[in-house]
């Protein structure tokens, strides 16, 4: 017999095989954890409680209509700012008309374990790109973060806020 042939004749044999195997799988019903067919599992019957609420609500005669109890009227309390406004922290590192140049001073300072990005701004000269650091909600880690972010870098960055 061909080599080829043999080959052709063994793939046929093992794709019936398995086609024997897997294919009456498809037909049965699916088994769950417990081990029962889920053909077999009842769905519980979901309790009648319209009825049980009709009952209990309706009033039996108009004095029970009528000597209902009043709403409560509340005050209303003075519109007052409880929660002072958020302020967070940025450090500035530089703007680059370059995005290469700004890429590689994130990549840079993002290696030294800061969290850092880049935001593009658009003005009438073109677009610029800013490199950030932050934001940072508690200004003294704000400022020893821009410390040694310029000692490591021999730079000097700019500490800005946003409030929102």
């Amino acid at each position: 017999m061909d080599q080829e042939l043999k080959q052709r004749v063994v793939g046929a044999v093992v794709i019936t095989s398995l086609a024997a195997i897997f294919v009456p799988m498809l037909f049965d019903d699916p088994i769950n954890q417990s081990g029962k067919r889920i053909g077999m599992l009842e769905i519980p019957q979901i309790p009648n409680r319209i009825s049980d609420l009709e009952q209990s609500k309706k009033p039996k005669s108009i004095d029970d209509v009528v000597n209902l109890p009043r709403p409560q009227v509340f005050k209303k309390i003075e519109d007052k700012v409880i929660a002072k406004p958020m302020q967070s922290w940025f450090i500035q590192l530089g703007i680059f008309e370059s995005e290469i140049n700004a890429i590689a001073l994130q990549n840079k300072v993002r290696r030294q374990g800061f969290p850092v990005s880049i935001k593009r701004i658009k003005t009438e000269k073109g677009v610029f790109h800013k490199v950030l650091v932050g934001p940072e909600l508690d200004k003294n880690r704000a400022e020893k973060m821009k410390a040694k972010i310029d000692r490591l870098n021999n730079m000097k960055s700019i500490l800005s806020s946003l409030k929102y």
